[in-house]
């Protein structure tokens, strides 16, 4: 397996033809004060799989930590990866998540990571930095 991306965004759109949409991939939230509430925050991740790794279900989790490294948040599931046709070298699994009025508690760094069957796969952080005074 091996993790093509992962991102927070705004917003994840899927097309008819299955294809991601990231809108507003971040990494930084200027707030003027904590808590702050995003009123729609979006976690994706592009998994390829192998063909001997295809044809199995896996456990998928984002373990959401706070600053101080407490978790906050454990959404996940299964995604079940069917056969690989014949020909085909790996297949991709895109898990968009999206989480209305998500809200930060603190300042700091908050990482979002991907756990696959139990094993921590790949992170992406959001840091929370206070907004300068207006002058």
């Amino acid at each position: 397996m091996h993790v093509q991306y992962v991102a927070v965004c705004d917003h994840v759109l899927v097309g008819a033809d299955g294809k991601p949409s990231l809108i507003g991939v971040f990494s930084d939230i200027q707030a003027p004060q904590v808590p702050v509430t995003l009123p729609r925050l979006a976690f994706a991740a592009r998994l390829l799989f192998t063909a001997d790794e295809a044809g199995k279900t896996y456990k998928i989790e984002v373990v959401i930590t706070d600053p101080k490294g407490n978790e906050i948040a454990r959404p996940g599931g299964e995604i079940s990866v069917p056969q690989a046709p014949i020909g085909i070298d790996s297949l991709a699994a895109d898990l968009p998540m999206l989480f209305d009025m998500f809200g930060l508690p603190d300042y700091g760094r908050y990482t979002f990571m991907l756990t696959v069957d139990g094993k921590p796969t790949a992170g992406v952080q959001v840091a929370v930095r206070q907004a300068p005074a207006i002058q």
